[in-house]
């Protein structure tokens, strides 16, 4: 297995698996999806606020995670106010439960400190809590949100 970060000839692979992975969580996609994750990964890799690492197989990609990278009001905990929220965390089926996910997150993070990000935030599904917390995410419980 070989760990990397993606670069803009990856959109094609990015957009495919994670593609795959909103149709093992959703019923139906709009039908723009494919184009506006294309268009959302030209713009976020080339400025560097999004932060993509691969998995490799044999020269085939089996795996990815994602950082969107963004800066907010600086606090006592985070003087910078740089920060991530980790998105389109997959692995292709056949391939999990080999522990896999837990090296590429772990990968990744060590790139978003190379990025000098201070905080990464993540939504999980109830399977990979355990991964998580192992990698030393923990719950506030005082999170909230709200779909505009």
């Amino acid at each position: 297995m070989k760990l990397r970060v993606a670069t803009l000839n990856d959109i094609d692979v990015i957009q495919a698996l994670r593609i795959e992975m909103l149709k093992e969580v959703a019923e139906k996609l709009p039908d723009n999806l494919p184009n506006t994750i294309r268009e959302y990964l030209n713009t976020h890799m080339k400025d560097g606020s999004c932060l993509c690492v691969l998995m490799e197989n044999e020269g085939s990609i089996i795996g990815k995670a994602m950082l969107c990278i963004y800066t907010v009001m600086p606090d006592e905990i985070n003087v910078t106010g740089k920060c991530a929220t980790l998105f389109s965390v997959y692995t292709i089926p056949k391939y999990r439960g080999h522990g896999y996910m837990k090296q590429l997150l772990c990968y990744l993070l060590e790139k978003a400190k190379e990025a000098e990000v201070n905080e990464v935030f993540a939504a999980a599904e109830k399977k990979a809590v355990p991964l998580y917390q192992r990698i030393g995410f923990t719950f506030k419980d005082n999170e909230m949100s709200i779909r505009l």
